[in-house]
Formats: C-alpha cells, structure tokens, sequence
C-alpha cells in the first residue's frame, strides 16, 4: 500500500482551524444570549472566570504538545495516558458526540440568518431541511476530496468572517454610551419571554453561573489544533497556535460581547433576530446590518467546516492508533481524509436534522413561537458543553501526572485551575449531565464492536461501569419523562 503523508496542515491553516471553530455562531448571538441571563458587569465577572479556566486548559495543551509530541492524538491520547485505554475511549467518544451537537447548532444558525432575506425558508421546512443537507454533504465532498483543501478553505472563510467583528469593536468603541452601563451590577435583569421584555430578579451569583453555558460553549473549539496535530507538520506549531488562537478569540468575545451592550439598549438587541446586526444598523444604517449578516453566514459556515474535520479526526485516531473504535473508522483516502468516520458523522448529523426539522413547525428550529424546539436547541448548545468537559478534565489531569514528573509546578497549577473550573460548570449545568450519561452509555456499542475485533472481552471494570451507567441512564429518562428534569 502507498503510504500517505499525514502532514499537511502548517502554522495558518492550524490557526484557522482553531480562530474558525472558535469564532462561529455564539459570538454573534453573544449580546442577546448573554443580555437575557445577566447584566454587563456579572458578564465581565464571567468572562474573567472563563478566561481564566480556558487560559488554564489552553496552557495544559500547549504544555502537553510541547512535553508530549508523540501523543498525536489531542485530548484521547491524553485521556488514554493519563488513565488507559476504557477512559481513553469514552473521552474519544464523548469528544465526538459534542461535535456532533455543535454541528447541529451550526446548521440552525445558517437556516436561521438565511431565512431573514428569504422568508419562504422559514415557512417551508423541508426546504430549510434540504438547504442544511446539502451545505452538509457538500462539505462532505470538500472534505473528502482533501484536509490540505478544506484546511486552506477554512483559513480563507476565517479571514472573511473576522472582519465585520472588527467593525462592531470600532463602532462599539466609537459610539459607546456609558449610561446604558450605569446599572451594569443591577440583581434586575431584562429577559425575553413569550416575545416580550420583562423584568426580573436574579442574584449576581446566579448571572454569573448561567453566563458559563453560553461562554464555554463559544470557547469550545480551542482544542481543534491539538486535536488535529496527527496532521500538523510541526508539534511545536500546535502549542503556539492554541496560545495564539485563545488570546484572539477572547479579546473579540470580551469586547464584542460586552461593548455592544453599550450602543444599543438591552431591550432592542434581546428582541432581534441578528443582535450585532442591530449595532451596526443603529449607527451606519442598513447596509451594516447586511455585511453583519454576510459575516454571521461566513462565521457559522467556517466553523462548520472546522467542527466537521475536528469531529471526524477523533475516531479515526482512536480506530488507527489503538483500535480502540471499530477499525472501520481507520479507513483513510489518499487525500489524508477519515472517509469512513466523516462518512458515518455526517449520516447521524443528517438523522438528527430529519429528526428536528420533523418536529418542527417552521423551518426556523430556534423560533420563540414553538417553544419545544426552541428548548431542544438550547439543550443541544449545553450537550456539546457537557459532552466534552470530560476530555478537558482527562487532559488536565495528564497536565498534573507529566508536570509532576519533570516537577514543572507551574503547569500543576494551570491543570488544577482547569480541574476545578470544569467541575464549577459542571454542577452550574447538573440537569444536562443526565443526558450526557445516556450518550455515554451508548457507546458500549462501538466498545463491543471494537473489542469483538479483537478477540477480547470486556473487563470486569468496564461491566460494572457501564452497569452504573445503564441504571443512570434509565433514572435519567425516567426523571426526564415525568417532568422532574426539564431541559
């Protein structure tokens, strides 16, 4: 057999993918999602304790990548170091699953800006349907026919969609009003509710632990150039990148996120459909709510094809490396492409949309109207978030066991700040553990697929675990389905 250069991706193409799965949806929602739950300065306070715990992991994997180059495969190869191949595995597979969940998210966004300048999506859901299908299998295309391409694709779309951020932050700097901040650590918050804006109480504290789902979930992504060093030509580029990418995103987060809030009051940018939009039409006028839009569209659709190569990458390592997925997964094209993990990814994707355009009554998921769906969206959103905290934690704690040996104290340091900051978002969204539990625990159908492959059972370890888990999973439906747990 020929072998193939797994090699491709350089410096740029590494930090595209990182700024690209990054930057995507939750930037530009970020006003409204954020303005609904907490005033200005809880959500500054927010973002502190998120830089922090994000700085903490950033610096464990660029750590890591530096400490640790042989170990290609991102967050499962840490996982499997730190703790074998049974943890290795499910956070291989929970990885996935959270990529899965914020593709979905993806494809509701580009349904929803799309539908703002052609109503008829909105009212036709099977053509929202097949607008999200086809933008998925022509990734599909562009991804198989090469990492190299879609790789420099990506860098492109990542330079395009930049550049109206960069025009709110002047616009936002230049037309800042500070007495829309006078009441910023105000315990009455605005928020939207059936359509219309009302007051509320709520604590600082609680403002602060509900800004974490929607702030992490827009950090989610950090990880792309670790996850994808199998294919980066230098392990030293992968540390770099990571350091280069957080400290881009979390200066555009932070301002973007906060200083709007400063131009347009929170009332108008809660009820809007395109909130930065809204910023920009507020002082230049229309056009700057069009080239706001073009950059959403270009934003949502970058990071789409990042989270695609990022969730594809993970069981294919896991397959080729370890075999600890069904070796099927292994299967790799001339083009250095996972063609069999990207293959069946994108086929669940495509059952899951079916599913959520099915039950919807308009092609917009996310429409305030059907509240139904629009819960299933924000679960989505706060699945992906929970999905991957294990292999954050796995990570970070392989920081602690190689710090400790090469007694690099510093790096303990950052990897207990990423521990403790994982665990603080965990019990600020308990209910969505639950089922996070459920996927877990159907992954003991590619561990036994796996270990068939192999002539080997399985432990007596792993019985009891995924027995725990089984009877959690079933406690979990059980309280979901009468109603204890909502989502």
């Amino acid at each position: 057999m020929e072998k193939t250069n797994n090699k491709v991706l350089g410096f740029f193409p590494l930090l595209a993918v990182v700024v690209g799965s990054v930057v995507g949806a939750g930037i530009f929602n970020s006003p409204r999602d954020l303005g609904n739950i907490a005033n200005p300065g809880p959500i500054l306070l927010g973002w502190l304790i998120t830089g922090i715990g994000v700085f903490s992991l950033v610096k464990v994997f660029q750590y890591l990548s530096n400490s640790r180059p042989e170990l290609e495969g991102g967050m499962y190869s840490y996982a499997k170091e730190a703790f074998g191949d049974f943890v290795g595995f499910n956070s291989g597979y929970g990885y996935w699953w959270s990529a899965l969940f914020g593709n979905l998210a993806y494809y509701v966004a580009i349904v929803k800006i799309l539908s703002i300048y052609f109503p008829v999506i909105e009212e036709n859901k099977l053509l929202a349907l097949g607008i999200a299908s086809l933008i998925l299998w022509s990734y599909h295309m562009l991804i198989v026919s090469g990492v190299r391409t879609a790789g420099i694709t990506n860098a492109i779309i990542t330079i395009i969609k930049v550049l109206p951020l960069f025009v709110v932050l002047i616009v936002a700097i230049t037309y800042f009003k500070p007495d829309l901040f006078s009441n910023m650590f105000s315990t009455t918050i605005k928020t939207l509710e059936d359509g219309q804006v009302v007051a509320r109480e709520s604590s600082i504290w609680n403002q602060i632990n509900s800004s974490f789902n929607t702030m992490l979930w827009t950090f989610i992504g950090i990880e792309g150039a670790v996850v994808l060093s199998n294919k980066a030509k230098s392990q030293k580029d992968v540390a770099k990148v990571t350091l280069l990418g957080f400290l881009i995103t979390i200066s555009i987060y932070v301002l973007v996120s906060t200083l709007s809030m400063g131009v347009v009051p929170v009332e108008e940018i809660l009820t809007s459909n395109s909130p930065l939009g809204t910023v920009l039409n507020k002082v230049i006028g229309k056009s700057g709510q069009y080239l706001l839009d073009f950059g959403f569209l270009f934003s949502v659709m970058g990071a789409l094809l990042s989270w695609l190569l990022l969730a594809a990458e993970i069981p294919y390592i896991a397959a080729s490396r370890d075999h600890v997925f069904p070796k099927s997964f292994a299967k790799q094209n001339k083009k250095v492409t996972p063609v069999f993990s990207l293959l069946i990814t994108n086929l669940i994707t495509q059952a899951v949309l079916i599913l959520l355009f099915t039950m919807s009554e308009t092609g917009r998921i996310d429409n305030s109207e059907n509240a139904i769906l629009q819960n299933i969206y924000f679960a989505v959103i706060s699945l992906a978030v929970i999905c991957i905290l294990i292999p954050y934690v796995s990570s970070a704690f392989l920081g602690i066991k190689t710090a400790y040996k090469e007694k690099k104290y510093s790096n303990i340091i950052f990897s207990v700040l990423g521990i403790i900051f994982c665990i603080w978002v965990f019990t600020a969204m308990w209910k969505y553990a639950t089922a996070a539990v459920i996927i877990y625990t159907s992954g003991i159908i590619v561990r036994y697929i796996a270990k068939k492959e192999k002539n080997q059972k399985f432990t007596r370890v792993e019985i009891a675990t995924y027995l725990v888990m089984l009877v959690l999973s079933i406690i979990s439906i059980y309280f979901v389905a009468n109603g204890s747990i909502v989502y």
